[in-house]
């Protein structure tokens, strides 16, 4: 089999599990060179990456005449100009998230990928998170009936972080870190075109000014509503997921599980016509009588490595890649959106002009 030698530029944890991850697919991938500025970065380097030639920067790393692939893994704002200078010098450039910090990058590096096609792959790898993939079997099998609302939560813990990623200096914050996951998985779930969104962005905890809770709903074209909420400043977190639909509700975990709650599919809604009279004492409809059944499904193991398989297979065998480039512009967008609708005060520093 035809190996792509591949290569990472910055070896921090995202760095080193980019190679890990490649490195798990020895038949398509052979790890083959690394590049950090930061010397002791290239320094007790795990198993898959010992072997690999080192650099002290992308542009060292650049003139390996036998190098075909390279993952950024840098800071957030590095990544862009970093993905251009990769395909310019027609090597294949796979961006972690955030792809980019404005709609204004994105445009640029649509440029770059115009004048280059098939240079370029997005890592958002949250797409092949086992939960996420069985959820959108369930709800596209069509058991919860017409889908309303969507509820993606995430905590990360709580922690008075205080490294980089907490600084709007360098475009840190839990919306450039974890809002692209879940933004990208609630525009799948959505299916259909954003109209409008509300925001909440802000700093509760984290040492550094940038954000460490973010509040968005999304309303699509369709009726749908994405709430979407992920903090570092909660101790008590509960479910990841829910989504509520006109027959039944799905929510995870449920000890490890997925599990919803339906009316039971034998029943046929009948029509009905409202009382105008007073109410009974009760709370209910007792012109109908609804059964329920629950189910729990098992969630695959998480395969977010997958995602290098298929870049392999747009590489080499021609198959489209999963994830479009005009899928992640609408994440930078609605990211972009978001900080603008909320009025986060860093957000001035946030924006690349």
């Amino acid at each position: 089999m035809d190996k792509i030698k591949a290569g990472t530029v910055g070896l921090g944890r995202m760095g080193r599990g980019h190679a890990a991850e490649m490195s798990s697919y020895p038949e398509l991938f052979e790890f083959a060179a690394c590049a950090d500025n930061a010397p002791d970065r290239l320094e007790n380097l795990p198993d898959c990456m010992k072997n690999a030639r080192k650099y002290s920067s992308l542009e060292e790393m650049l003139k390996d005449p036998e190098l075909e692939l390279i993952s950024i893994a840098t800071r957030h704002a590095d990544h862009v100009p970093m993905a251009v200078k990769i395909m310019e010098a027609g090597k294949i450039a796979v961006i972690e998230k955030p792809v980019a910090t404005s709609v204004a990058e994105m445009m640029e590096l649509k440029a770059c990928l115009d004048r280059h096609p098939g240079k370029l792959f997005l890592r958002h790898n949250r797409r092949f998170e086992g939960a996420f993939v069985k959820a959108r079997e369930l709800v596209n099998s069509g058991i919860l009936g017409n889908i309303n609302y969507i509820k993606l939560y995430r905590s990360v813990g709580y922690c008075r972080r205080n490294d980089w990623m907490t600084m709007t200096e360098f475009y840190g914050g839990l919306l450039s870190n974890w809002g692209p996951h879940l933004i990208d998985q609630a525009l799948r779930f959505l299916d259909s075109p954003v109209v409008d969104l509300w925001a909440d962005v802000r700093n509760v905890i984290s040492i550094g000014d940038g954000d460490d809770l973010f509040k968005i709903l999304l309303k699509a074209e369709n009726g749908r509503l994405a709430d979407i909420e992920v903090t570092g400043a909660n101790t008590m977190p509960g479910r990841e997921m829910e989504i509520i639909g006109t027959r039944g509700t799905l929510v995870y975990p449920v000890d490890g599980k997925i599990m919803i709650r339906m009316v039971d599919p034998s029943i046929e809604f009948k029509p009905l016509k409202p009382h105008p009279e007073n109410p009974p004492f009760q709370y209910g409809n007792f012109d109908e009588k609804l059964y329920f059944v629950e189910s729990r499904y098992d969630v695959p193991e998480s395969s977010l490595g997958v995602m290098w398989r298929h870049i392999y297979d747009a590489v080499r065998k021609g198959i489209p890649y999963p994830i479009t480039f005009e899928e992640g512009l609408e994440v930078v967008r609605i990211t972009e959106k978001v900080f603008e609708k909320s009025g986060f005060e860093p957000i001035k520093k946030f924006f690349r002009k």
